[in-house]
């Protein structure tokens, strides 16, 4: 009896699993928000390791702020969760010029790229 009880349970206590997961799966930042990554070697003609500031900012609304990625001495990578807490997504960029400067989302989006060297699509 209690076989058969268990039997009709674990469907659903698998389901509360799963959905108790995918909410913390959710929980975390947005895209590109990877602590200890590199960019020089990894992608090609982006070499610049920035962390850019989520949402507009600037003179214009379309405009992102980005700084230099922290070095992170201790896991030999750069990791923007040692920056600002508003500047968490890491990106490429082709030059130095571009993690140090307020750009267009429009030059942002043509200078540097995401982490795994795609292009960027939106923040």
């Amino acid at each position: 009896m209690y076989h058969m009880q268990l039997l009709n349970i674990l469907p659903i206590l698998i389901v509360l699993l799963i959905q108790g997961e995918a909410g913390y799966a959710n929980t975390v930042k947005p895209v590109n928000t990877i602590t200890n990554f590199g960019c020089a070697g990894r992608v090609p003609n982006y070499y610049a390791a920035g962390c850019v500031k989520w949402g507009p900012t600037g003179p214009r609304s379309t405009d992102v702020s980005l700084i230099m990625a922290p070095w992170n001495p201790r896991k030999s990578a750069y990791d923007c969760s040692l920056a600002d807490p508003e500047y968490y997504r890491a990106s490429c960029c082709a030059e130095n010029f571009y993690v140090t400067n307020v750009l267009t989302v429009t030059i942002w989006k043509a200078k540097c790229r995401n982490i795994d060297g795609s292009e960027i699509k939106g923040y």
